[in-house]
């Protein structure tokens, strides 16, 4: 009795929707439309999640994992939106090296080669031409198959992968210091577990690697991070991720950079210990009946707590000045300037 009182009610207060006026292609290019903006919010969702895998402080195993997604997602769903609806003059001015108004097939990056020749073709160009910033309109990808989109999410995964990646080369250079030093002191059968890289650390690489976290968090490093990403965004936008060849060649260097500071860092430990050995075996050689070895132990543990306490603040400001750079040449190479 009550369902044709009620039918009678909702139809009373909805109007009638013109789903009749909307013909077969209008219908296609609003789902085209719905599909291209999930597929792009997925795309964002796995650049910003490769940073959260591997990063300094975002990928250390103390940070529960739902935190992690629960982060991803609220970063993805602010970005997006902004993605989708800014314009692209920012995208133009990063990919026009030459800054002469006009972009051209050499000075794009490699995934963006098929976009830029469509959009050559439909400016009726030859394709040596270049486009100007009105015909620069780059569509969020679609892709075809389900490979394709795995591919495209791979890349993009690798892209924040790498940033992230490049960093903790850096900070992960303070555990082999510490390895160096406790070799020097005699402390190096001691070890603890280092629950980010999920192995055993000696004590002091774990003290220099708690540091230079701190350090990490001190000078911003967490937001420097995160902002460099999201400027990738721009000279790189989201479905056209590419991972340069000169990633690779930065990256290398960046290990090389990691291994100098260890040396740099465990030098004045090292020094020092050359000259306790050298007092040792002066005594030893004076004072026959001194047992070198049970007298030498102690003091060159000694010493060497000693000399690493006095380096900590030198180590810190070495820190605050190589992470910010090294963050700064990664956001530079993967923007292209």
């Amino acid at each position: 009795m009550a369902s044709p009182r009620i039918s009678a009610t909702v139809n009373s207060l909805l109007p009638d929707l013109p789903f009749d006026g909307l013909s077969a292609p209008d219908l296609a290019q609003l789902l085209r439309g719905a599909t291209s903006a999930f597929v792009a919010f997925t795309l964002v969702i796995a650049r910003i999640g490769g940073l959260m895998v591997i990063g300094p402080v975002f990928g250390h195993p103390g940070i529960p994992r739902q935190i992690r997604v629960f982060l991803v997602l609220a970063m993805s769903i602010v970005v997006t939106p902004a993605l989708l609806g800014s314009d692209q003059r920012r995208t133009f001015d990063l990919l026009d090296r030459n800054r002469d108004g006009i972009l051209t097939l050499e000075e794009i990056p490699g995934s963006l080669g098929p976009q830029f020749e469509e959009l050559i073709r439909r400016a009726d160009k030859r394709s040596d031409e270049g486009l100007t910033a009105d015909e620069f309109h780059l569509a969020p990808p679609l892709p075809g198959t389900l490979i394709e989109y795995a591919w495209l999410a791979l890349v993009e995964f690798g892209l924040g992968l790498a940033l992230g990646l490049g960093v903790m080369t850096i900070v992960s250079g303070l555990q082999m210091a510490g390895s160096l030093i406790d070799a020097q002191i005699g402390v190096s059968l001691g070890s603890v577990i280092n629950p980010e890289f999920e192995s055993d650390a000696s004590l002091s690489g774990e003290l220099l690697h708690q540091l230079g976290l701190v350090v990490f968090l001190m000078v911003g490093g967490h937001h420097l991070i995160v902002s460099a990403l999201l400027d990738t965004f721009q000279a790189l936008p989201v479905g056209f991720a590419w991972v340069a060849p000169s990633a690779i060649d930065l990256l290398s260097g960046l290990v090389h950079q990691s291994l100098v500071l260890a040396v740099q860092i465990a030098a004045p430990v090292i020094g020092m210990m050359a000259v306790v050995g050298v007092a040792m075996g002066y005594l030893g050689h004076t004072i026959p009946q001194l047992n070198v070895l049970v007298v030498g132990f102690p003091v060159r543990t000694l010493v060497g707590l000693v000399v690493m306490g006095l380096a900590v603040p030198g180590i810190a400001d070495v820190l605050a000045s190589v992470l910010p750079e090294a963050i700064q040449q990664l956001k530079s190479m993967f923007m292209g300037y």
